[in-house]
């Protein structure tokens, strides 16, 4: 069974789209493992040749540029196409051809940016008032040391108040075919050279200076602290691994994978292995579709590599669910808040959303050039940007004090330690990032996984199905039902999966995934999708949905499906060993 780029997740959010995505060129194809085109030299000529007579009969000239980190295919056309026009091709190049896995439109992403020393009076982003994330505190016990902080964004400026923090880092913006929809601006393809050029968009009236994007978010995270000069970055004693994969007007899925993918120290075909693999990884871009295989793939690969991936929700005002890599399985997705701690008018938001943190004039890093590089200088930025590298060298700070920390400990300690809003903020995720107490919590978290404890479980089933803490009455009625077996271990268990359907059944989950409503369309699907999304964190692989889709179809059983999945080793590893 293939599935399009908008029905992959099966979530009502994602199968709306608020915004078509931009324009693109380019067509990923990935041909299953055992596809005569991966075995043998004449076969996979054939299908390139499949590939362009699907191209010529709607009228494009296709070239194969590449294989991406994902064993995928990427294919330019000699002309932009809107989505629905590059969606459809991408339809046809996979009915053609019952060998092909996927394929999709590698579409381009942008800088959540909404554009706008001793300087640390000048950063109440970082104070303990709200909604500041109370970052002073924290540095007493943890600075960032011994992490790596992979900015996957448009790379770097070698500024003074940053430079000493900075790896080497790669750029992955590659070379344009006919003309492209995207340019690296710096000559040449992909390299080890991650400094930034400028990204300024000559076809986009709104995009005629270079945002320096990646140099200010880089400040946010780790710029140099202490040292008498300019800002203070949240995780001052880590290290930045720039990576560079948006250029001139953006930048291709494929290419930002890629990026993904090499941060977190997997192996990406054509480009030296990472000797610094990232145990963070912040993503500041975005835009408007659904979250397609290629971003899936790669940020499973990172999480399994023990990277936390955290993502601007986008800047779009509207469900995050709309706004991709934000709406990918396992990312840590942050909306912006205003000085009061509102969430900021161009924040994106809903249950795809999991913290918030300060996103308006945030001052960090920059450089003075309107096109191409000037001086070293520091500006305000606003946008999800800006919010999301809180909470990335939040992490950091986190990871530093206990290295031991998995990545969803990491995110559910982010979770458990956030404050309350003290403005209305709906769609805000749980609370905003809090630096202190999420230290914290990841001093004593321990060696030992919380999981078998019924208090954890709950509150995880809370964070992963509801996207909220617990209430009173809820975690007390819960809890109860548990303490009721008394040690049990099989009542432990069924009580477990009952909660757990029950919890994705509630008219609370339905009201924000109608697709959970049992008397639904395409019910199977939507549940197999969500249970795979909200307990093991991922996309479902192909072996593992058909046994399920089976068991379902001869038992009806959907608290075994919950079961065996919450009982997996895989659910369990999430939090500990």
């Amino acid at each position: 069974m293939t599935l399009t780029p908008l029905l992959a997740f099966g979530s009502s959010g994602q199968q709306t789209r608020a915004v078509d995505p931009y324009p693109t060129d380019r067509i990923i194809v990935r041909y299953r493992d055992h596809a005569a085109a991966r075995k043998s030299a004449d076969a996979a000529r054939l299908a390139s040749r499949q590939v362009m007579d699907v191209a010529l009969q709607r009228g494009l000239g296709a070239r194969q540029l590449r294989t991406d980190g994902r064993g995928a295919q990427v294919w330019a056309v000699d002309r932009k196409m809107a989505y629905e026009e590059a969606l459809a091709l991408a339809q046809r190049i996979s009915g053609a051809n019952p060998e092909v896995e996927y394929a999709e439109p590698d579409l381009i992403m942008r800088p959540t940016l909404v554009p706008n020393d001793p300087l640390y009076a000048f950063q109440p982003n970082l104070s303990p008032s709200l909604p500041g994330i109370n970052a002073p505190a924290a540095w007493d016990r943890a600075r960032g040391a011994g992490v790596v902080v992979a900015v996957v964004d448009t790379g770097y400026r070698p500024h003074v108040d940053l430079a000493a923090n900075l790896l080497g880092g790669y750029d992955f913006v590659t070379l344009p075919f006919w003309g492209g929809a995207v340019n690296p601006n710096d000559g040449d393809g992909r390299d080890g050279d991650a400094r930034d050029p400028g990204d300024w968009c000559v076809s986009d009236p709104n995009r005629q200076t270079s945002s320096w994007h990646g140099t200010h978010v880089a400040g946010t995270i780790g710029a140099l602290t202490n040292n008498g000069l300019g800002v203070a970055g949240v995780a001052h004693g880590a290290r930045i691994l720039p990576v560079r994969v948006l250029g001139m007007c953006g930048g291709y899925t494929s290419d930002i994978a890629d990026g993904i993918q090499w941060a977190a120290g997997a192996p990406v075909a054509g480009v030296p292995d990472n000797t610094t693999p990232a145990r963070v990884i912040n993503l500041s871009l975005g835009g408007p579709g659904a979250c397609n295989y290629t971003y899936a793939n790669a940020i499973d690969s990172a999480r399994l590599r023990g990277a936390v991936v955290v993502v601007a929700a986008g800047n779009s005002g509207t469900d995050a669910a709309n706004s991709a890599p934000a709406n990918c399985p396992g990312v840590v997705a942050v909306a912006s808040l205003d000085a009061s701690g509102a969430r900021s008018w161009f924040s994106n938001h809903g249950p795809t959303v999991a913290l918030a943190a300060p996103g308006e004039n945030v001052l960090s890093t920059y450089n003075s050039g309107t096109t191409v590089p000037g001086s070293d200088t520091y500006d305000y930025s606003s946008g999800t940007s800006m919010a999301a590298p809180h909470v990335a060298g939040v992490a950091a700070l986190m990871l530093s004090a206990n290295p031991f920390l998995r990545v969803d400990a990491v995110t559910s300690l982010l979770r458990s330690t956030s404050r309350p809003f003290p403005a209305a903020c709906m769609g805000c995720g749980i609370g905003i990032v809090d630096a202190t107490a999420a230290v914290n919590a990841a001093v004593s978290y321990g060696a030992a996984n919380p999981i078998a404890q019924s208090s954890f479980f709950v509150q995880q089933l809370y964070y992963d199905v509801l996207k909220r803490k617990p209430d009173t009455s809820g975690w007390n009625y819960h809890l109860g039902l548990l303490n009721a077996c008394n040690g049990d271990p099989t009542c432990v268990a069924s009580t477990r999966a009952t909660i757990a359907l029950d919890m994705l059944r509630s008219p609370e989950s339905q009201s924000m995934y109608p697709e959970l409503n049992p008397s639904s369309p395409n019910y199977d699907d939507a549940f197999l999708n969500h249970v795979y999304w909200k307990f093991l964190q991922r996309t479902r692989e192909p072996d593992g949905v058909l046994f399920w889709y089976r068991y379902l179809l001869d038992t009806g059983d959907y608290r075994g499906v919950v079961n065996g999945l919450i009982t997996s080793s895989e659910y369990r590893q999430r939090f500990g060993p």
